[in-house]
């Protein structure tokens, strides 16, 4: 039986609370994702998907509600905890990258776990071997300048994987790229769920993007359903 990795009762946030324009963001929101599953967010501009994703993510807290990452109460967490069970359990790729301008390939993909105490040795056989998965390591010391956007998005994959997360947390990862280029990133996440098994979020706005998962729920107006 899978482990219900991520359980969500009830999550409400709000912003600017007790002021005269004190906006709730999330009205609710129900939501599990289990051991090995690839699931989708999708939601147009303002739907509050990337609200709920800085929730999830632990960027973020909810300011209601009960959420549970892997048999933790998040809201017991302090934030320094906070931090450091965020490098652990959770990877993240974004559209637009972010990697280091001045880091090779290979010190991109070693950063993650700089910050968890990994020795130099370690860090790098494992960014090789990870870099090798996403079929860039005959790349590994060039720059992000040097590689072209499906090649830096690959390296960002490798990275979300540098501590071994639980979950890998995906914003619009195809966003920035062409169509073709954006089918290999997918396919590349395909192959680390299914191969892997490895869990898989995506939150995007492209529905054609969206049923690529095998669940996809739709947020709206803060609301969230499975579909």
């Amino acid at each position: 039986m899978k482990n219900n990795f991520i359980k969500m009762r009830d999550i409400k946030k709000s912003f600017n609370i007790g002021k005269e324009n004190e906006l709730e963001i999330l009205h609710g929101i129900d939501f599990d994702v289990n051991e090995g599953d690839f699931v989708s967010v999708v939601g147009q501009s303002g739907s509050g998907k990337s609200t709920l994703m800085n929730i999830i993510g632990l960027l973020d807290r909810q300011t209601s509600g009960y959420y549970e990452l892997n048999k933790v109460d998040i809201s017991s967490l302090k934030d320094s905890e906070l931090s450091s069970y965020r490098s652990k359990k959770i990877g993240f790729v974004f559209q637009n990258f972010n990697l280091i301008p001045r880091s090779n390939a290979l010190k991109n993909v070693e950063l993650p776990m700089t910050y968890a105490g990994v020795s130099k040795k370690e860090r790098t056989e494992r960014a090789e071997r990870l870099l090798e998965i996403v079929d860039m390591k005959d790349r590994m010391k060039h720059l992000p300048n040097e590689l072209s956007g499906g090649q830096k998005q690959r390296v960002a994959i490798a990275r979300s994987m540098a501590n071994n997360p639980d979950i890998i947390l995906a914003d619009e990862p195809t966003g920035a790229l062409d169509s073709k280029t954006g089918r290999n990133v997918m396919d590349l996440f395909h192959k680390l769920n299914e191969v892997d098994k490895r869990t898989i979020i995506i939150i995007t706005h492209n529905l054609e993007l969206a049923e690529e998962a095998t669940r996809i729920y739709k947020m709206n107006d803060g609301m969230l359903e499975e579909i």
